[in-house]
C-alpha cells in the first residue's frame, strides 16, 4: 500500500506511521539493490532482512485498514503495531545471532523457543492479513500434524516430533521461514518486482499498448489483438495476473468496447491475456527461477521448455478474437497510431527488457546480476525523455511502490517454508504422493486429473507461486513416479496454478477484469474460462508431447508446434461455433475431437485430426469463395 492508497489520517502518530511506511519501503528496495550490486549477505541475514521488512510493512499496512471507531478497532490496530515491532525484533534476532542459532540447532535456548515461536507466529498472522486463511490455516495444520503425528494412522502417522524440534527447524535452520524459498523472494524475485514497479511508473505500459495497437490496430478485430499483446508484452516482465489486468484493462477494455466488442467479452479477453503474463519467459511470474532452483536446472532451460506453450496459449486467444470480430463483423480501429512515431517516441523502453533477456539467456548471468543492471539500464533510458525521466522523487516512489508489490510474494514464501519444513520433517511428501499414486490405480490420466483438480482447487484466491510450491513438494513427486520428466511434471503443476485466476467460482483475474469492466465477475469469469479452455489442454498436451517443451529434434518440435497450432484454431472456431459461417452443433462436437486428435503428438492421430477438420471446415470456405467471387462479378 502506497501512501496514495492510505486514507489520510488526522492525527499525529498516523501521518507518522505513513512517513516511516514509506521510508520503510524505500529502504527495502535500496537494500535489495545495493546486495545484487555488491553481493548478498549470508544466507540467513540476507533471508532475515528481507522476511523483518516485509513482516513490518505487512502489519502498518493492517493498522491503517482497521476501523477507527469501536473499542475492538483500537484494539485491533494496537495489536499490528504490537506485531509489527515484534517483527523487527525476531529479524533483528536472527541477523545478530544467526551463527549461533545454526551450531545450536538440536538444542535451542530459551531465549531460541521464544524468537522463534514468536516468528511462526508473525508469519502465519500476517498471511492471514494480506492473503486470508486458506494458507495460514495450512500451515498450522502441518504443524499440529508434526506435534501429533504418532497418533494418526499408520499410512499418514509418524513419530511425533517436539515443540523444540520444530521450532528449530522453522526458525533456526535454513529449511523453514528463512529456508529456500525464502532465500529466492530475497533474491531474485524481489528484483524482478522492482524491475516491474519501474516500468510502470515510468510509463513503459503505455508504450506496449501504443506498440501493440501501432501494429495490430488495422486488422480486424485489433482492437482486442492490441490489448491481448500489451497484456502478454506487460504480464511476461510484472507476472501477476490481478496486477495485469489492472495496469492494461482500464486503457485496453474501454478500446474494445468502442470497437463494437460487449463489455463482457472485453473483460474476459483481460483476464485471459493478463493470466497468461505468467507462462510467457523471461521471469513467468517469478516462478521460472524457483523451478529452476527446485530442480537444479539452468534458468534458460526452464525458460525455453515454457516458450512453446506460452506462445500457443497467446495463439488461442488471437484465434477466439479474430472468429469473434468475424462473427460479430467488427471493423478495424479507424484510428491507429504510426508505429513509426510510437517506436520513435518509446523505443528506448524495449532496450531495458531486451536487456534483460539477453543477459539471462545469451550471457547466462545469474538473475541476480541480470535483474540489477536492468533495472540500472531502465533508469538510464528513462532519462532520455523528459516525461519519463526518473527524478528523485519519481525514484522513490518506484522503490516504494516495488517495496509494496513484493509483499505478497515475501510472505507466501516465508510461510511456504513452514509448510515445506513440515513437509521434509514429518516424510509427508513421498506419503502424500504413494496416496495420489494408489488413487489413480496405476492410471496416468486419472493422476493428472487429480493434480489438475487439486492445483486448481489449492490455486482460488492464493498467488501462483504458493500453489506450485506446495504441489510442487506434495504432487509433482507423483508425476515424476509415473516416469514423468522432472521439468514437463512441475511445469504441469505450474500451468494449473495460474490457470486457478481465471477458473471460477474464486477467479481473481477474472474479478479485476469485471471491476474494471463494470460487469458480473460469475458470469465474465465463465467467459473468460472459455476463451481460455486451450489453456488447460496445453499442459496434458506437453506430457504426452515432450517435443512442445524443447524436448526433441528440430523437425519433431517443429512438427509437434505445426500440429498444435491448427488443433488450437480448431479448437477456437468449436468453441465459437463459427467460421466463415455458424457451425452447427454437431459439426462442433466432431471438430472438437479433431482438434484433439492434432494437438495430440503423433502421426496417426495428426492426420486423423486434419481429416475431420478439413471435412468441417473446408465446404464452408468453398462456398465463402464462391459468394464472394458472385459478389465481385456481380
Amino acid at each position: 500500500m502506497s501512501n496514495s492508497e492510505t486514507p489520510e489520517s488526522k492525527n499525529i502518530f498516523d501521518r507518522f506511521l505513513l512517513k516511516a511506511m514509506a521510508w520503510i519501503a524505500i529502504a527495502m528496495s535500496t537494500f535489495h539493490l545495493v546486495t545484487a550490486g555488491i553481493g548478498s549477505l549470508p544466507t540467513t541475514q540476507q533471508r532475515s532482512v528481507h522476511i523483518g521488512f516485509a513482516l513490518v510493512l505487512i502489519f502498518l499496512q493492517a493498522y491503517f485498514k482497521e476501523s477507527d471507531s469501536g473499542k475492538l478497532g483500537k484494539v485491533n490496530k494496537l495489536f499490528n503495531i504490537i506485531m509489527a515491532v515484534c517483527s523487527l525484533a525476531i529479524s533483528v534476532y536472527a541477523f545478530m545471532y544467526w551463527y549461533d542459532m545454526m551450531m545450536r540447532v538440536a538444542f535451542p535456548s530459551k531465549i531460541d523457543l521464544l524468537m522463534g515461536c514468536v516468528a511462526i507466529g508473525c508469519v502465519i498472522y500476517a498471511a492471514k492479513k494480506k492473503l486470508g486463511y486458506a494458507l495460514p490455516i495450512m500451515a498450522i495444520l502441518f504443524i499440529l500434524y508434526a506435534l501429533y503425528g504418532n497418533y494418526l494412522p499408520t499410512l499418514i502417522g509418524h513419530r511425533g516430533y517436539t515443540l523444540k524440534r520444530i521450532v528449530g527447524t522453522l526458525y533456526m535452520d535454513t529449511a523453514g521461514i528463512y529456508g529456500q524459498v525464502a532465500g529466492i523472494s530475497a533474491t531474485y524475485i524481489f528484483l524482478f518486482v522492482l524491475f516491474g514497479a519501474f516500468l510502470e511508473s515510468s510509463g513503459a505500459g503505455r508504450f506496449f499498448i501504443d506498440l501493440s495497437t501501432a501494429l495490430f490496430g488495422r486488422t480486424k478485430g485489433g482492437s482486442a489483438k492490441a490489448a491481448t499483446v500489451a497484456s502478454c508484452l506487460f504480464g511476461m516482465v510484472s507476472g501477476s495476473a490481478p496486477a495485469n489486468v489492472m495496469a492494461i484493462g482500464p486503457l485496453t477494455i474501454p478500446m474494445m468496447e468502442k470497437a463494437g466488442y460487449e463489455k463482457r467479452f472485453s473483460g474476459a479477453v483481460i483476464s485471459v491475456a493478463g493470466t497468461g503474463g505468467q507462462f510467457m519467459p523471461p521471469i513467468m511470474g517469478a516462478a521460472a527461477f524457483i523451478i529452476s532452483e527446485t530442480l537444479g536446472v539452468p534458468y534458460l532451460d526452464v525458460a525455453l521448455a515454457a516458450f512453446i506453450p506460452g506462445v500457443l496459449y497467446y495463439l488461442a486467444i488471437i484465434f477466439i478474437i479474430d472468429i469473434r470480430s468475424n462473427k460479430i463483423n467488427i471493423k478495424p480501429l479507424s484510428e491507429v497510431p504510426d508505429v513509426k512515431v510510437v517506436l520513435k517516441n518509446g523505443f528506448y523502453f524495449a532496450f531495458p527488457v531486451l536487456l534483460l533477456v539477453y543477459f539471462l539467456a545469451i550471457a547466462r548471468w545469474s538473475p541476480i546480476k541480470s535483474g540489477f543492471w536492468s533495472i540500472i539500464a531502465l533508469i538510464a533510458v528513462s532519462m532520455i525523455n523528459k516525461e519519463t525521466r526518473m527524478t528523485p522523487k519519481k525514484l522513490m516512489k518506484s522503490f516504494e511502490l516495488g517495496a509494496m508489490a513484493s509483499l505478497d510474494v515475501a510472505i507466501v514464501c516465508s510461510l511456504a517454508g513452514i509448510i515445506i519444513g513440515m513437509l521434509s520433517l514429518t516424510g509427508l511428501g513421498l506419503k502424500f504422493s504413494n496416496l495420489l499414486l494408489a488413487l489413480a490405480g496405476g492410471n496416468m490420466v486419472i493422476l493428472m486429473l487429480l493434480t489438475m483438480v487439486s492445483a486448481l482447487i489449492l490455486g482460488m484466491g492464493m498467488t501462483t507461486t504458493s500453489v506450485y510450491i506446495i504441489l510442487s513438494v506434495l504432487v509433482s513427486p507423483a508425476l515424476v513416479q509415473m516416469g514423468v520428466k522432472p521439468l514437463a511434471a512441475h511445469l504441469f503443476v505450474f500451468y494449473f496454478g495460474i490457470l486457478s485466476a481465471i477458473t471460477p467460482p474464486v477467479a481473481t483475474a477474472s474479478y479485476a477484469a469485471a471491476s474494471v469492466a463494470g460487469d458480473d465477475p460469475m458470469r465474465l469469469g465463465w467467459v473468460a474460462w472459455k476463451i481460455g479452455l486451450s489453456g488447460y489442454i496445453l499442459p496434458f498436451i506437453f506430457i504426452y508431447s515432450p517435443e512442445l517443451l524443447m524436448d526433441g529434434s528440430a523437425v519433431a518440435i517443429l512438427g509437434a508446434t505445426v500440429s498444435s497450432v491448427i488443433g488450437i484454431y480448431a479448437l477456437s472456431v468449436a468453441i465459437e461455433g463459427f467460421y466463415k459461417y455458424p457451425v452447427m452443433l454437431p459439426l462442433r462436437a466432431l471438430l472438437l475431437a479433431g482438434a484433439l486428435l492434432m494437438i495430440v503428438s503423433g502421426i496417426v492421430t495428426d492426420i486423423a485430426g486434419l481429416a475431420i477438420v478439413l471435412i468441417v471446415l473446408v465446404p464452408q470456405y468453398i462456398k465463402y469463395r464462391k459468394e464472394k467471387s458472385n459478389t465481385i462479378a456481380a
